[in-house]
């Protein structure tokens, strides 16, 4: 696994960071909104990699977890949702929540359990992601800080 270097977002970050998104067909809905809470991944000049946390009351909703696709492979995406979990907690939420329709397993992987769409707290309900951006097929999961 390659030493990435894993910082805040900054405000020039944001247009690349909208351009890995659609590059890799996840939503921008919400994100410039939120981008104080974006974690980013650099090689060199180029932004390759990001991660945020939309905080939703006391839980946060885990989004765009995204690596260009030539950067995939060496780990960068599990050391961006490991940082994201670390920002969640320095925030003091307890819980961080993701929708995903194509990742469930590798968040599975990372400790992150299913649950169900109608125990998700209203925070996460009342979210852009769940209540438009995401099917009703995507699955909903949580993962709980001690």
């Amino acid at each position: 696994m390659k030493a990435f270097q894993i910082g805040p977002a900054r405000g020039h970050d944001l247009g690349p960071a909208l351009e890995l998104l659609r590059q890799c067909d996840l939503p921008v809905e919400g994100v410039a909104e939120t981008f104080g809470h974006y974690l980013v991944v650099r090689e060199e000049a180029d932004l390759v990699g990001l991660a945020g946390i939309e905080v939703c009351g006391s839980f946060g909703l885990l989004r765009s977890v995204a690596v260009d696709p030539a950067f995939r492979g060496d780990g960068m995406g599990t050391r961006l949702v490991g940082a994201a979990e670390e920002l969640a907690r320095k925030l003091g939420l307890s819980a961080v929540y993701l929708l995903t329709t194509s990742a469930r397993d590798f968040f599975a992987g990372l400790g992150y359990l299913d649950c169900p769409r109608e125990t998700a707290p209203e925070g996460i309900r009342e979210s852009w992601e769940f209540r438009a951006g995401c099917p009703q097929s995507a699955a909903l999961m949580r993962k709980e800080f001690r």
